[in-house]
């Protein structure tokens, strides 16, 4: 157990689950635009992919982010969430047009900022360009399908986080089925319209998912 050195609170566990919220800056509702979390959740498959973290639960609600997961022994909470931040928004950013999208290197680096270093078992060089290459070009298109939604210049400002996040460390398995439910009802919780999508339990997005 340690304490992450940028905090003087955040205790890190090995092999510990963890229950994450992160809020948008002034609890501004981003994501009543459905772009923004198509993105945010492939932002959240790609980030899963390079640093190797288990998902099991999140959602999106209209201000803020559940996530439930459990980091890799190589990248540890504070590294996961700098990366799933980071990432989300510089390209929510290039969607609306306040930054521009990574150049082929530049956006080669990016794998090298998310992946923090080279000669990890399994990792391969080429498919992991070639899935941020991917990636580039999703982003592309929710930029093409938001500037036609808003023609004429859209409302909203520049994204930001709110600094930090909240998170809870999971200690038994009613902790855990506990905060899975608290996820799931989410949706619900906030009043979001019927048959909202953007959480763990939408079997579109069951390959997104882990088991405990």
């Amino acid at each position: 157990m340690k304490k992450h050195r940028n905090s003087q609170k955040r205790i890190i566990f090995k092999d510990a689950i963890y229950f994450v919220t992160v809020k948008t800056h002034n609890n501004y509702p981003y994501f009543t635009e459905n772009t923004f979390c198509d993105l945010f959740v492939e932002n959240l498959r790609l980030c899963k992919q390079l640093k190797g973290f288990l998902l099991y639960g999140w959602v999106v609600v209209y201000d803020h982010i559940h996530l439930l997961f459990q980091p890799s022994d190589e990248f540890d909470i504070s590294k996961v969430m700098f990366s799933i931040k980071k990432q989300f928004s510089h390209n929510c950013n290039v969607v609306m047009g306040y930054n521009k999208p990574y150049i082929p290197l530049e956006g080669e680096q990016s794998i090298v900022r998310l992946r923090d270093k080279w000669g990890n078992d399994g990792f391969n060089l080429g498919q992991l360009i070639q899935k941020l290459h991917k990636f580039d070009i999703f982003v592309q298109i929710l930029k093409n399908r938001f500037q036609f939604r808003y023609p004429n210049g859209h409302p909203y400002p520049k994204f930001k986080w709110q600094k930090s996040f909240i998170d809870h460390y999971i200690r038994n398995d009613w902790d855990f089925d506990n905060h899975m439910d608290y996820i799931a009802y989410n949706p619900d919780k906030h009043k979001l319209p019927t048959g909202w999508q953007y959480v763990f339990t939408n079997s579109k997005y069951e390959n997104l998912i882990d088991e405990n």
